[in-house]
Order: structure tokens, then C-alpha cells, then sequence
């Protein structure tokens, strides 16, 4: 009788901890998922970084910059410059600019990828507009920066010898239409 009870208490157990953790594992998925993409690059997420890189290859790369937008945003949405090339390890800043065509303010945010994908572990952000609620006025053009650098360790990867050439590329959202806690 004994070991029926034990046997009991176990499976009540066992019911109540496995939905339990499958609930908390939902909850973390998100937040576990990011701080994934974030640490190895994947699906070309980018590393962020405060102190620039020590070392610049005299090895080459092309960069180019693409510029997308919400359906109906009514803004343009442009690199200042189309592509750079530059040497691994050196720190580059290049400039974005949206003009709001609108009558009305509009409240927008950026998210961003790089491709190929695994060379965004390689794709280092010193500064970015990427993530902040940024308010354009009818009519009002503004400036957004992006400092970077592609880390040297791209050229001694295996796994990255054929990349050329990298793609930064950023889109604008309307901030109504998002959840912005989704996107930090």
C-alpha cells in the first residue's frame, strides 16, 4: 500500500512540473530565442559592441545598404550611400535618411538583418537607430547613423571564405501596428 502512495505522489508530481515547465519554457522561448540569435549571428542577427575593433586586415569587403518600409508608411526610406568597401576590422559610419510625406507625424522603428546570415556574427554595431521609436514631423527629413565594423575573425572562418560582400539591411514599421516590446 506503501509503495502505491509513492508511486501516486510521483505521478502527481510528474502532472503538475511537465505542464508547468512547458508553460514557463513558452514564456522564456522569446527571450531565450533572442539572446540565441544574438550570441552566434543566426538568422543574421547582428553582435552589438561599445568598443570598436584593435586589429584592420588589409583584406577587403564589400558592404551594401538596403532600405525597406511598412506598406503605406509614407515615408522614403534611403541609404545616403548605396555600398562601401572596406577593410576587416575598420570602422565605418554611413547615414540613412526618411523624409515623412505625410501630413501627420509619424511614429516609426527599424528592425535590421544582415545576409548572408552567417556573416552576421561577424557584423559588429558600434552605434544603430535600429530599435528606437523615432518621431519624423510632416514634411521632415532626418538623419540616421550607423557605425560598424566587420570583425577580422570573418576572414580566418572556414565557413565564411566565399562572402564578398554583406548586406546591412533595414526596415521601417509604424509603431501602431506593432508591439514594440517584441522587438527588444
Amino acid at each position: 500500500m506503501k509503495n502505491l502512495r509513492n508511486n501516486n505522489k510521483k505521478l502527481a508530481i510528474l502532472i503538475f512540473v511537465i505542464p508547468l515547465g512547458m508553460f514557463l519554457l513558452a514564456f522564456a522561448s522569446v527571450p531565450l530565442y533572442n539572446l540565441f540569435c544574438k550570441v552566434t549571428g543566426y538568422g543574421g542577427t547582428i553582435q552589438e559592441t561599445s568598443i570598436p575593433s584593435d586589429i584592420v586586415l588589409d583584406k577587403e569587403i564589400k558592404v551594401r545598404f538596403n532600405a525597406d518600409k511598412e506598406r503605406h508608411l509614407g515615408v522614403n526610406f534611403q541609404p545616403v550611400k548605396r555600398s562601401l568597401v572596406t577593410k576587416l576590422g575598420k570602422t565605418n559610419s554611413v547615414e540613412y535618411k526618411i523624409t515623412n510625406n505625410t501630413d501627420k507625424a509619424i511614429e516609426a522603428i527599424a528592425s535590421y538583418n544582415v545576409t548572408p546570415q552567417k556573416a552576421g556574427i561577424y557584423f559588429n554595431k558600434l552605434d544603430c537607430f535600429c530599435y528606437e521609436e523615432n518621431t519624423i514631423l510632416p514634411g521632415e527629413t532626418i538623419s540616421l547613423p550607423v557605425t560598424f565594423f566587420i570583425s577580422p575573425n570573418l576572414y580566418n572562418d572556414p565557413n565564411t571564405q566565399e562572402i564578398k560582400s554583406i548586406t546591412l539591411s533595414y526596415t521601417f514599421f509604424n509603431t501602431n501596428n506593432i508591439n514594440i516590446r517584441n522587438f527588444q
